[in-house]
Parts: C-alpha cells; structure tokens; sequence
C-alpha cells in the first residue's frame, strides 16, 4: 500500500534541500509563506506547518521580524577519537576551538571558575560567531587541578587535556554517556531554544593510567548544531 508524503512535509523538503545547497544563505531572509505557497501551488497553511517543522529542527528562526535561515546551518562535527588527540587539540586552544573553526566560524568561549572542597569546577559558556553552541561544566579534583595549573581560566594551546598530560594525568581511558532530551529553562534562554527543540547530554569521564579519575565533564549541545562521530578498530591492542 503506498500511501501520499503530507504536503508540508515535501514543502518543508524543498526548503531544507534549498538551505543545504546554498540556495537559501545562512542568517538570510526566507520567502514568506505566501510567497512560498503561491510558488509550490500549496495553502499558505501548509507552507506554515512546514516552517514549523524546519523550526523545530534548528534550520530556521521564526521572529515577529521574519523568517530567517540559522546561521549555523551545516552541523559542527565532534569527532571521537581525533578529538582526544594532541596533534587534533594543538592545532589551536582545545578541541572546540578547532572543531568550529573547521566548520568556518569563529569560536568563542567565555570561562568561570569555581572551587569546592573536593573539586575545581569550570563551567564554559561557548559560542560559533555569535551563536550559542554549548555549555560545557567540568569537575577536576582539586589536587589535579592545581598540579595542572586548571585553577585560571586560560588554558593554553590543547587545552586543558594537555595541560592534565603534561602533569602526569593524561587519559589512559574514557568514557561518554549521551542522552537525548528537552532543554531546561535556563539552556532554552543561553542556547536560543525552545521547548521543541532537543539537546545532547553527554557525559565525559577519563582515567589517568593509575586510575585515577581526572575530570568528569557534562557537554549540553543542541542537537541540531551538533553531529557526534566515533570510530574504533576492533580487537585492537593496546
């Protein structure tokens, strides 16, 4: 039995094929939805809907000024296990750093500093162009930190994995736990989302060869900024 793809769903496949080709430029105009329904011969309710559905997926804003396309509408890739590699990180000020100046934005981050008994937390704020991207919180025992000089907000080139391997503390293992799942209020007010939309939560925990864990980070991305990629060889050796 075959049955009909929904009009604003092929709408919104002509409008997402244009965004992907460059037809319709990041942070540019969209045509309106009259404009859009009198050329593909739909209602402009359905050219609506289709809004909608590109909305929710991150690939448009929708504001009492108009209809724009994102300004990030190619993902930024997070690469597993390139990222982790000092030749990767070193090319500029961390991982982040060159993941989105791969993707020709410019990265930018803002750092706080906080300390409790146990641990140094540092809770990053970060931003491609002037797009909100990520928040990133991370949890560095104190001892570790202070030996890795992570007590300031400035990182340096790699950052701060290589400052953990130059210490002493280079991640012998990693895990990453991601779930999936509706914003909270205040990522829906930093990350520009709404309720409809979904982020990435993932959870990093790395070992030190003796080990002992050296950081604990939770990344919040929003999933339609973000493409995540791993590859392993199986059965291989250490």
């Amino acid at each position: 039995m075959t049955t009909t793809r929904p009009a604003y769903r092929r709408v919104a496949d002509v409008i997402r094929g244009r965004i992907k080709d460059g037809t319709y430029a990041a942070g540019e105009p969209l045509p309106t939805s009259k404009q859009i329904a009198d050329e593909l011969d739909v209602s402009q309710g359905t050219a609506e809907k289709a809004f909608r559905i590109l909305a929710a997926e991150g690939l448009i804003t929708m504001t009492t000024q108009g209809t724009r396309v994102t300004r990030i509408p190619n993902k930024i890739t997070r690469a597993v296990p390139e990222r982790y590699e000092a030749a990767y990180r070193e090319r500029g000020r961390g991982a982040f750093d060159v993941e989105v100046r791969e993707r020709g934005h410019e990265p930018r981050w803002e750092t706080t500093v906080t300390e409790t008994d146990e641990y140094t937390v540092r809770t990053r704020r970060m931003w491609a162009d002037d797009v909100p991207v990520q928040i990133a919180v991370t949890r560095i025992p104190k001892s570790v930190a202070d030996a890795a000089g992570l007590s300031g907000e400035e990182t340096g080139a790699g950052g701060m994995i290589s400052r953990l391997a130059e210490s002493g503390r280079k991640q012998a293992r990693i895990t990453e736990e991601i779930d999936v799942r509706p914003p909270t209020a205040e990522e829906v007010t930093f990350l520009q989302l709404t309720e409809d939309h979904r982020v990435y939560e993932l959870t990093h925990t790395a070992w030190a060869e003796d080990g002992q864990v050296t950081e604990v980070t939770s990344h919040v991305m929003p999933c339609h900024h973000w493409r995540l990629t791993y590859s392993w060889t199986p059965d291989a050796t250490a």
